[in-house]
Protein backbone atom coordinates (compact mmCIF):
# COMPACT_ATOMS: atom_id res chain seq x y z
CA UNK A 1 0.00 0.00 0.00
CA UNK A 2 2.81 2.39 0.92
CA UNK A 3 4.62 1.62 -2.35
CA UNK A 4 1.52 2.64 -4.32
CA UNK A 5 1.43 6.01 -2.50
CA UNK A 6 5.11 6.59 -3.29
CA UNK A 7 4.54 5.77 -6.95
CA UNK A 8 1.50 8.07 -7.04
CA UNK A 9 3.51 10.86 -5.45
CA UNK A 10 6.40 10.43 -7.92
CA UNK A 11 3.99 10.44 -10.87
CA UNK A 12 2.25 13.55 -9.53
CA UNK A 13 5.58 15.34 -9.14
CA UNK A 14 6.66 14.36 -12.64
CA UNK A 15 3.36 15.55 -14.09
CA UNK A 16 3.53 18.87 -12.23
CA UNK A 17 7.11 19.36 -13.35
CA UNK A 18 6.11 18.72 -16.96
CA UNK A 19 3.24 21.19 -16.74
CA UNK A 20 5.44 23.82 -15.16
CA UNK A 21 8.03 23.34 -17.89
CA UNK A 22 5.38 23.58 -20.62
CA UNK A 23 3.88 26.74 -19.11
CA UNK A 24 7.29 28.38 -18.70
CA UNK A 25 8.36 27.43 -22.21
CA UNK A 26 6.67 30.37 -23.92
CA UNK A 27 9.24 31.65 -26.32
CA UNK A 28 9.50 35.33 -27.09
CA UNK A 29 9.27 36.35 -30.75
CA UNK A 30 9.00 39.30 -33.08
CA UNK A 31 6.39 38.84 -35.83
CA UNK A 32 6.45 41.09 -38.90
CA UNK A 33 3.37 41.18 -41.13
CA UNK A 34 3.73 42.72 -44.60
CA UNK A 35 0.73 43.67 -46.76
CA UNK A 36 -0.06 46.05 -49.56
CA UNK A 37 -2.43 48.98 -48.95
CA UNK A 38 -5.46 46.81 -49.74
CA UNK A 39 -4.44 44.32 -47.02
CA UNK A 40 -3.17 41.57 -49.34
CA UNK A 41 -0.10 39.75 -47.98
CA UNK A 42 3.18 40.38 -49.79
CA UNK A 43 4.84 36.98 -49.82
CA UNK A 44 7.82 38.33 -51.78
CA UNK A 45 8.81 40.63 -48.89
CA UNK A 46 12.42 40.69 -47.74
CA UNK A 47 12.61 41.59 -44.05
CA UNK A 48 15.89 42.71 -42.51
CA UNK A 49 16.45 42.88 -38.75
CA UNK A 50 19.29 45.25 -37.83
CA UNK A 51 20.20 45.09 -34.12
CA UNK A 52 22.10 47.88 -32.38
CA UNK A 53 24.81 45.28 -31.79
CA UNK A 54 25.28 41.87 -33.35
CA UNK A 55 24.55 40.24 -36.66
CA UNK A 56 22.04 41.46 -39.22
CA UNK A 57 19.31 38.91 -39.95
CA UNK A 58 17.63 38.51 -43.36
CA UNK A 59 14.35 36.62 -43.81
CA UNK A 60 11.82 36.15 -46.62
CA UNK A 61 8.11 36.37 -45.85
CA UNK A 62 5.96 33.26 -46.02
CA UNK A 63 2.82 32.89 -48.16
CA UNK A 64 0.88 35.01 -45.64
CA UNK A 65 3.40 37.86 -45.80
CA UNK A 66 4.82 37.03 -42.36
CA UNK A 67 8.26 36.65 -40.87
CA UNK A 68 8.69 35.37 -37.32
CA UNK A 69 11.98 35.95 -35.55
CA UNK A 70 12.04 33.49 -32.65
CA UNK A 71 13.89 34.26 -29.45
CA UNK A 72 15.36 37.58 -30.60
CA UNK A 73 18.76 38.25 -29.07
CA UNK A 74 18.65 42.03 -29.03
CA UNK A 75 16.10 44.26 -27.34
CA UNK A 76 15.98 46.79 -30.19
CA UNK A 77 15.98 46.35 -33.94
CA UNK A 78 15.61 48.50 -36.99
CA UNK A 79 13.24 46.47 -39.17
CA UNK A 80 13.49 47.15 -42.91
CA UNK A 81 10.90 45.75 -45.33
CA UNK A 82 11.41 45.69 -49.11
CA UNK A 83 9.37 44.28 -51.97
CA UNK A 84 9.97 44.78 -55.69
CA UNK A 85 7.55 47.45 -56.99
CA UNK A 86 6.80 48.91 -53.52
CA UNK A 87 8.25 51.70 -51.41
CA UNK A 88 10.57 50.29 -48.71
CA UNK A 89 9.72 51.00 -45.08
CA UNK A 90 11.72 50.88 -41.88
CA UNK A 91 10.79 51.11 -38.24
CA UNK A 92 12.55 50.97 -34.89
CA UNK A 93 11.18 48.13 -32.74
CA UNK A 94 11.96 47.49 -29.08
CA UNK A 95 11.17 44.06 -27.70
CA UNK A 96 10.28 43.92 -24.03
CA UNK A 97 9.44 40.88 -21.97
CA UNK A 98 6.55 39.97 -24.27
CA UNK A 99 6.38 39.03 -27.93
CA UNK A 100 5.74 41.78 -30.43
CA UNK A 101 3.88 42.01 -33.73
CA UNK A 102 4.68 44.79 -36.19
CA UNK A 103 2.57 45.38 -39.30
CA UNK A 104 3.79 47.09 -42.45
CA UNK A 105 1.46 48.28 -45.21
CA UNK A 106 3.52 49.06 -48.30
CA UNK A 107 2.61 51.61 -50.96
CA UNK A 108 3.25 50.76 -54.60
CA UNK A 109 6.05 52.79 -56.16
CA UNK A 110 4.52 55.75 -57.92
CA UNK A 111 4.46 55.71 -61.70
CA UNK A 112 4.51 59.42 -62.33
CA UNK A 113 3.02 60.27 -65.71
Amino acid sequence: MRQRHVISLVLALLLCGSLAFAQGDHEKWLLVEVTDVSGQPLKEACVTFVPKEGEIIFRNADSRGRVKLKRPEAASYRVVVKVEGYEAQKREVTIGSKSETVAFSLQPRGNHR
